[in-house]
């Protein structure tokens, strides 16, 4: 028999007590020190090795701390998952990793029911609009000040899906690619200057990275194409962190407009703010890490 523990959403497997001599704890026998040292090693890289989008919309590019109060729309089900009050970076089963067997693992964590799965808010855009995705970290950016310049970033990718049903998987011909947000710099073929620089694309544009490694902040941002069909559609985002590791996807819906104010419309009629994302780095002075200058940190919710 064994006892099943999780960490951070991953099931762990740990042999029982066993009686050795006068030993009657949780003994490490020689024959299972190998094994702890591979679980102390790996169980790290499991809670690095996973990522999902909180937030289908929200107020703050290049921001520093999530803040739930800048989300105006959630991906499907973030109500079931909790994803507006738990702790950021905790995913409560919402991480959605693909594997080789799309029949039995599909495209998306949940499949689409728009009727049910916008208990909170569902994202609505206009063409040409700039949308930030925030999402966690998770152990995985380089930032020299902490000492860590060689995780990899493979590919971060935005599609919409061509019709009403979500498609088999991630070859599909019906995911439509919108846009590439970019790959983090990693490795020694990059300076630390570069690599401790913000913004910075790709999944690693996480500035307070070292802050809080498990569970810092990063952001994407991506821009509706000017030709796309105002209604209803699927957006789905696609990270690879390593080759040799499978995608992770998350899925969402949203009603496009062919204008701002259409959208604008739409989110008055939900109770919704009208701003266009910020950017942090234009509103405040960031001198070596830290907002310098006159005033306090400026917030354009309050400050309009």
């Amino acid at each position: 028999a064994t006892y099943i523990s999780t960490y951070r959403n991953f099931d762990v497997r740990i042999k029982p007590r066993v009686t050795v001599g006068s030993c009657e704890q949780y003994c490490v026998l020689p024959n299972m020190k190998a094994s702890l040292v591979l679980l102390a090693a790996v169980l790290p890289a499991l809670a690095a090795a996973h990522s999902w989008i909180v937030c289908t919309d929200y107020l703050e590019n290049n921001g520093w701390y999530w803040d739930q109060a800048k989300c105006r729309a959630w991906p499907r089900n973030a109500r079931q998952y909790n994803l507006q009050n738990r702790q950021f970076g905790t995913s409560g089963g919402f991480v959605h990793r693909l594997d080789n067997h799309p029949e039995e693992r599909p495209l998306c964590n949940d499949p689409r029911d728009d009727d049910n799965s916008y208990t909170l808010p569902m994202a609505a855009y206009y063409l040409g609009q700039k949308v930030v995705l925030p999402h966690p970290i998770n152990n995985h950016a380089n930032d020299p000040r902490c000492d860590i310049r060689n995780r990899v970033d493979t590919e971060n990718l935005m599609f919409v899906v061509d019709g009403d049903e979500d498609p088999c998987c991630i070859n599909s011909t019906k995911l439509i690619q919108i846009f590439d947000m970019g790959v983090s710099p990693y490795g020694s073929d990059y300076s630390d200057e570069v690599l401790m620089t913000y913004p910075k694309v790709g999944f690693q544009n996480a500035p307070k990275f070292c802050e809080d490694e498990e569970d810092s902040m990063g952001t994407y941002n991506f821009t509706i194409p000017t030709d796309l069909k105002p209604g209803r559609h699927t957006f789905v985002w696609k990270w690879i962190r390593d080759p040799a590791v499978n995608p992770f996807t998350t899925c969402w819906e949203a009603d496009v407009f062919a204008t701002k104010a259409e959208r604008d419309a739409e989110y008055l009629a939900t109770g919704r703010t009208t701003e266009d994302p910020w950017d942090f780095y234009q509103i405040n002075n960031i001198v070596d890490g830290a907002i310098v200058g006159p005033g306090d940190q400026v917030d354009p919710i309050v400050t309009g």
